[in-house]
């Protein structure tokens, strides 16, 4: 918004009414942006999140193949002990 479009606004609506407008646009402006930095972060977040999750998939299979190798070993053991 340019200073004339201002004047124009002020002198057509009277300046508190202007002065409302031209506030309410820079809110709406800045809140735009802010809205776009948010959402964009919110896609990297959830993007990381999904890698995330898949290698903590990965990390319990592993670790439930030690647990069933170690209960095997662990039945092997009692069976000779007795």
């Amino acid at each position: 918004m340019d200073l004339a479009t201002m004047g124009s606004l002020v002198g057509t609506v009277g300046f508190p009414i202007a002065i409302a407008l031209i506030v309410s646009y820079i809110l709406y402006r800045v809140f735009k942006v802010m809205l776009d930095r948010f959402l964009k972060s919110l896609d990297e977040i959830t993007e990381s999140n999904k890698i995330l999750v898949q290698t903590n998939a990965s990390f319990v299979g592993n670790v439930n193949t030690k647990m069933n190798d170690i209960e095997d070993k662990v039945d092997r053991i009692m069976e000779k002990l007795g």
